[in-house]
């Protein structure tokens, strides 16, 4: 009997605790349902943002395909501005690739709007970079290569290495042996690690 007792007081406990707090309880439930609406709503956004982004790539794609490179230049161009961490860089090597864009300044500002992107990882960024470098060294802008290859150099990045040892093979390929030995020792002293 005093077992049930205990269960009754415990239910009528429950109960009055309910009633008492039900304000409270349905904020919390509402706040809750709020933030997993709005999660939702947020990523299916940028779901359709990604596929939107994705059709466009591809409409270019079948532009430059059909020789219509002024149309497929806009596209791509947008797709860099949209600032997406897959399918702006894509635009941009396309745009290279395909050499739809050959200023190689309006290039320089690109990759530099690439690289502005928060959602691409800094592995990524990294490599994005020796891309740019690669491009650079046929501009013969030598500080700018240096500004964007140096910081690679000096961080704990899976492409250091490969940093150095471009720019060793650079300043090697222009006659310059003193920068270059300066970059192989670099790069020499990171594959003893």
């Amino acid at each position: 009997m005093s077992d049930q007792l205990k269960k009754n007081s415990a239910q009528e406990y429950f109960i009055s605790f309910i009633k008492k707090k039900s304000k409270l309880l349905i904020g919390i439930i509402s706040i809750a349902l709020l933030v997993f609406s709005i999660s939702i709503f947020f990523n299916n956004k940028e779901k359709n943002k990604n596929i939107l982004v994705s059709e466009q790539f591809n409409q270019a794609k079948i532009l430059i395909q059909n020789n219509k490179n002024n149309e497929a230049k806009i596209i791509l161009e947008k797709i860099v501005a949209e600032k997406n961490k897959f399918y702006s860089p894509l635009s941009l090597y396309l745009l290279i690739d395909k050499e739809i864009e050959t200023n190689n300044k309006k290039i320089i500002v690109l990759f530099d709007k690439i690289l502005l992107i928060k959602k691409i990882d800094e592995e990524d960024i990294n490599l994005i970079k020796i891309k740019k470098a690669l491009f650079l060294s046929d501009s013969e802008n030598e500080q700018l290569l240096l500004d964007t290859l140096n910081p690679i150099i000096n961080s704990d990045s899976i492409w250091n290495k490969k940093a150095a040892k471009y720019l060793s093979d650079y300043f090697f390929q222009k006659g310059e042996k003193s920068k270059s030995n300066e970059y192989r020792k670099i790069f020499k002293g990171m594959s003893k690690k």
